[in-house]
């Protein structure tokens, strides 16, 4: 987005005069015609806010950063936590203690756990459109969290796969409803950085998984007649009821809906203003005309595609594949093959944060994409090769976790591509995220089956994900760019 003119400043100085005042807006802005030097916009290459924003709205800006991220956060934290426990658990003792390894069982927990995710996450995201989401949110999170506390008592593979099933449906509501959220109420040149820190939570998730399963291998192995991996899920629930409760109490709902109690008249009234401005006045109804709004939209298969590129690059997988390569090296504890991968985490917190930020201040997304996805395809180059030094293959998997940027910056793309047509944004969001876990279940199950680690060479596991890598890279690069560009022609 360029930066604010001096028309832009004049106008954000009118509207806190207006709301102040309470006058007639046209009156007010004939009244109070002024010009504002635009001092600022251009000097300063990192902001939080949009140049010339009023005292007022940034003490909004900050009550809705608060209370949308520190929940967003605290869920999706608690989203990969109990997300990727699993492959920490089966590193940390399941797989010996339970005969697994030979039947591709990781592997099939990974694929139920997709498949309940594909069917709850468009599901969930157009019901969040009716019900408001500060219970629907948070009572999905309660209901996957007991399903992660009934894991401590598994036995048997298919009581695995029945959990995993039931937690994936229920977490689907967390990525695509937060974000819906998250593009309810800010504005289009906010959303990249938001995104970007709401999805690092994410990151957060799957390094404290590990962190608090080599805690508990040292501490807590026996305690109770329980194995350390078994204390990880009861833990990770433990963790959840307090994010839970305050969900209920705490998060915002959307500008229009909204009972928060913590902003004021004038808050919720600019709150809307804000999103008016921008041509993003939630539109429609869920009614049948929209399935058919929805299915002809250019957004809804344009992101779906580019989400589909990046699943199959299994990126999400990658920290799953660094544990089992640490494991077959033979040479590292246990608590290093659990905190040795979090260092991934780091990476994917350095380029979710600056790409964000980058993407904010021009206004485009595509270059950023480009760059990330060309360091991307570099690495997957030495993933294909394989046998290359320990230590290059080592410092391949910490530069993989640049992967994850991808994933805040399609978010909040779609967020400002979709207008006010609030359930082609709900919807897309939710089916990008479903669409690319249906077409990476036979792909991972068949290209990096757990049998076949740490190599998987005999499939071409890696090399089959470098031709994704470099899709991703020329598709959100270059063609996604050219199609927004077309569409928005009148």
């Amino acid at each position: 987005m360029s930066n604010p003119t001096v028309e832009d400043v004049r106008t954000s100085h009118e509207l806190s005069i207006d709301r102040k005042d309470g006058h007639d807006s046209e009156k007010v802005r004939t009244q109070t015609s002024i010009s504002l030097p635009a001092k600022e916009g251009g000097r300063r290459w990192f902001h939080w806010h949009e140049p010339g924003t009023s005292k007022q709205e940034k003490r909004l800006i900050f009550k809705l950063d608060w209370f949308i991220l520190s929940y967003g956060c605290l869920c999706f934290f608690n989203k990969y936590l109990d997300q990727t426990n699993i492959s920490n658990a089966y590193v940390s003792g399941m797989k010996e203690e339970l005969g697994f390894g030979p039947g591709n069982e990781l592997s099939w927990m990974n694929t139920y756990f997709n498949v309940g995710y594909i069917i709850g996450g468009p599901l969930s995201n157009l019901v969040i459109t009716v019900v408001a989401p500060r219970i629907w949110l948070p009572t999905c999170m309660s209901a996957w969290s007991l399903f992660v506390l009934f894991l401590f008592k598994c036995n048997t593979a298919p009581q695995f796969y029945a959990l995993r099933f039931c937690i994936g449906f229920f977490e689907s509501a967390a990525f695509p409803g937060i974000h819906y959220v998250l593009g309810s109420w800010y504005r289009k040149s906010e959303l990249a950085t938001r995104s970007g820190l709401f999805v690092i939570s994410g990151v957060l998730g799957q390094m404290f998984s590990g962190y608090l399963q080599s805690a508990l291998y040292t501490g807590m192995e026996g305690k109770g007649g329980l194995s350390a991996w078994r204390w990880l899920f009861i833990f990770d629930f433990i963790l959840a009821v307090p994010i839970a409760l305050y969900g209920f109490a705490f998060f915002p709902d959307t500008p229009y809906t909204t009972k928060a109690f913590y902003l004021n008249e004038w808050e919720r009234n600019r709150a809307r203003e804000r999103i008016d401005e921008e041509g993003r006045t939630p539109t429609g109804k869920l009614d049948l005309s929209a399935f058919k709004r929805i299915a002809l939209s250019w957004q809804l298969w344009t992101f779906s595609i580019a989400y589909a590129f990046w699943s199959l690059t299994v990126g999400s997988y990658v920290m799953q594949f660094f544990g089992l390569w640490l494991k077959a090296e033979g040479t590292y504890s246990v608590p290093q093959i659990n905190n040795l991968p979090t260092v991934m985490g780091a990476i994917n917190f350095f380029f979710m944060v600056s790409t964000g930020f980058v993407s904010d201040k021009i206004g485009k997304r595509g270059p950023v994409c480009l760059l990330v996805g060309s360091l991307l395809t570099f690495v997957f180059i030495i993933f294909t090769i394989w046998d290359v030094p320990s230590k290059l293959k080592m410092a391949a998997f910490f530069l993989c976790g640049c992967y994850g940027c991808f994933t805040p910056l399609l978010a909040g793309w779609i967020n400002s591509v979709c207008g006010g047509d609030q359930q082609l944004r709900a919807f897309s969001l939710a089916f990008m995220a479903s669409f690319g876990m249906a077409v990476v279940i036979p792909f991972q199950q068949y290209q990096f089956p757990s049998s076949e680690a740490p190599a998987y060479k005999s499939t071409h596991g890696y090399g089959s994900a470098l031709a994704f890598v470099v899709g991703l890279t020329l598709w959100t690069g270059l063609a996604i760019p050219f199609i927004e560009k077309r569409a928005s022609r009148p």
